[in-house]
């Protein structure tokens, strides 16, 4: 395999157990669904492959040009978000779905890493920003004046005390 930016031939690397190719320039490309072995800054092999990109020179590449994918060279790789934050944009191939990082892109992965409580809390201010939940009161003989007027409020509060309970 060759590096899609510099056309040089990809080094074979065996970080944890797991093989990923890395160019020269510090790029690395990782079979399908490998990233997550490395995604998290936590984990050993992540920090070992980190660390052993850093270490290598930086080169002059045009990080915007659109690459063909290192194991299927004919595919040109798609962009998207690789955090849920839509902070690094990284290239994956929709034929064999590996993915190319280019230089520092997974330092930026590390640097915006989110813990399950923050994913969580995540979520749940995206759905309340934007509408996904409602809560609905059923109307009924049984049900008690007022409710409606303060349900607003109430599950405004309810929402918080969620939200503070994960950041504890």
């Amino acid at each position: 395999m060759r590096c899609p930016r510099t056309n040089i031939e990809l080094t074979k690397l065996m970080v944890g157990g797991i093989e990923v190719f890395s160019s020269a320039n510090g790029g690395v490309f990782f079979d399908n669904r490998q990233i997550f072995n490395f995604s998290d800054p936590s984990l050993k092999r992540a920090l070992v492959l980190a660390e052993h990109l850093a270490a290598l020179p930086d080169t002059d590449v045009d990080l915007t040009a659109r690459i063909n994918c290192p194991k299927c060279p004919s595919i040109v790789m798609m962009r998207r978000f690789f955090t849920p934050l839509h902070v690094v944009e990284i290239d994956e191939c929709p034929s064999c779905a590996g993915i190319w990082l280019d230089p520092k892109e997974l330092n930026k992965i590390h640097d915006n890493h989110l813990t399950a409580k923050e994913k969580q809390l995540l979520v749940n201010q995206q759905a309340n920003n934007h509408g996904f939940i409602h809560f609905e009161i059923p109307t009924n003989r049984f049900s008690q004046r007022g409710i409606k007027k303060n349900h607003n409020k109430n599950t405004e509060s309810l929402v918080e005390i969620a939200l503070a309970s994960f950041l504890d």
